[in-house]
């Protein structure tokens, strides 16, 4: 059986975190049935579309602050954190802005794809998201019309999305580029993808040493099916990024074929990858469980799913921007980047802020006497312990749990401090803790 531990590390990897209670129930079962039971989405929550999205009446900057509180609500609440955790790869993998989308409604018809089709078949996902409005404003292939391609999306469908670079020649994005002629959003209404014979390159067309009359999605099953060295290529490439994701970053020759195998050969199957991810000796290795720092989005998911606050309760939106991260609004179409991206100065003051407003915010709402104030009747290292369990770290570093009693100690000793803003810094304090920011 696992160790509590490793059980923690992967309910952190998985999904934003585990109680004490969950982790020691699913220590008790093998970790491969923890991993099938973690990939099983049948139990989520619907996935209705917000009716405000279609509304002319409210903003698209009010749509956009809305949606992005109703994912981070749902991660911090839904019973199938794995689900959101993936749709958040994808999010950063087929990576779609809407400040040039323009439309909320088009971003979350897209990230309810990527919701829907989170462990499934890649070639799937892959044919799905070319044909999203959202893709096809974002990449340019909305105006891709014959006698005047547009190589944006046929180049980055190639270099970002599947086979990544040097695997294509230029010749390949001109031919992918005709191919995908046509393909574009519907005249009267943006909403919706529509295919115009008229404006379709038909004529023959050399891409990867194979002349035919190529049509944009034949790119995508000659990639990911028809040709298995290239097939091979793309197994490697996905597998590679989502370790990164979920394990840490450049994995070893020796996990990343084990890892490309087991994806090929499930016909690049999403969650025969994941398992195979999990289920990695490496992945609950120390390299694994101190090698990533939590982005703002998994890092505000985790604090509000340990509180029980909302979103709607505590606007991190506001902060996200300074902290590096705004959903729906990634750099650029490479996505966000990891780790020391999240440590510079104006992004870990970002997180002091909002900690410091969510503490407030649950001050005012009882929260804190309920939360920690018991804390002020302990001694100092029940107290501290109280204070990670509250917040879900298990297992924490010597170094905080030293650093935090430290400054309890010193708190409480203090005679010109007010005695109950022990147990409320020390909520702040939690939050923005190593074993808070790195999980």
């Amino acid at each position: 059986m696992p160790a509590p531990e490793d059980v923690a590390h992967l309910l952190s990897r998985a999904g934003f975190g585990g109680t004490l209670d969950e982790i020691t129930t699913l220590a008790a079962q093998p970790l491969a049935t923890t991993v099938d039971q973690l990939l099983d989405f049948s139990g989520a929550p619907v996935d209705v579309e917000p009716a405000y999205l279609s509304d002319d009446n409210v903003g698209d900057w009010q749509k956009e602050f809305n949606l992005q509180a109703w994912w981070l609500d749902r991660m911090a609440t839904t019973s199938t954190p794995l689900q959101e955790k993936l749709a958040m790869f994808w999010h950063g993998h087929f990576a779609t802005a809407n400040r040039k989308v323009g439309d909320m409604l088009l971003m979350y018809r897209q990230n309810s794809l990527f919701r829907q089709l989170a462990a499934g078949n890649f070639r799937t996902l892959v044919h799905q998201m070319s044909l999203q409005p959202a893709m096809l404003i974002w990449l340019d292939n909305d105006p891709n019309v014959v006698g005047s391609p547009n190589e944006n999306f046929a180049r980055e469908l190639m270099e970002l999305f599947t086979l990544g670079v040097n695997q294509y020649t230029q010749a390949d994005v001109a031919a992918a580029a005709r191919a995908w002629t046509g393909h574009n959003t519907l005249d009267a209404d943006r909403r919706q993808y529509h295919f115009y014979p008229s404006r379709h390159d038909g004529g023959t067309k050399p891409f990867m040493g194979v002349t035919r009359n190529w049509d944009g999605p034949d790119i995508i099953d000659y990639i990911l099916t028809e040709n298995d060295q290239k097939k091979t290529v793309a197994a490697r490439f996905i597998a590679a990024k989502m370790w990164s994701f979920f394990a840490y970053p450049n994995p070893e020759p020796a996990v990343l074929d084990a890892l490309a195998a087991a994806f090929h050969d499930a016909d690049l199957d999403i969650a025969a990858l994941v398992r195979a991810i999990f289920l990695h000796p490496q992945f609950m290795s120390t390299k694994a469980k101190q090698g990533l720092v939590r982005s703002p989005v998994e890092w505000i998911a985790a604090c509000l799913r340990c509180t029980g606050m909302t979103a709607d309760d505590t606007n991190p939106q506001w902060w996200m921007e300074s902290m590096g991260q705004e959903l729906f609004e990634p750099p650029s179409v490479a996505g966000w980047d990891q780790n020391a991206y999240w440590l510079g100065t104006a992004n870990v003051w970002a997180r002091a802020n909002w900690s410091r407003y969510i503490t407030w915010k649950a001050q005012g709402e009882g929260l804190l006497d309920t939360a920690l104030g018991a804390t002020a009747a302990m001694t100092v290292a029940d107290a501290v312990d109280a204070a990670f369990t509250y917040f879900q770290v298990q297992g924490p570093s010597p170094q905080t749990r030293s650093r935090l009693e430290l400054w309890l100690a010193r708190q409480r000793s203090d005679t010109n401090a007010w005695t109950h803003f022990g147990f409320i810094n020390l909520f702040t304090l939690m939050m923005l803790s190593p074993d808070m920011a790195v999980a």
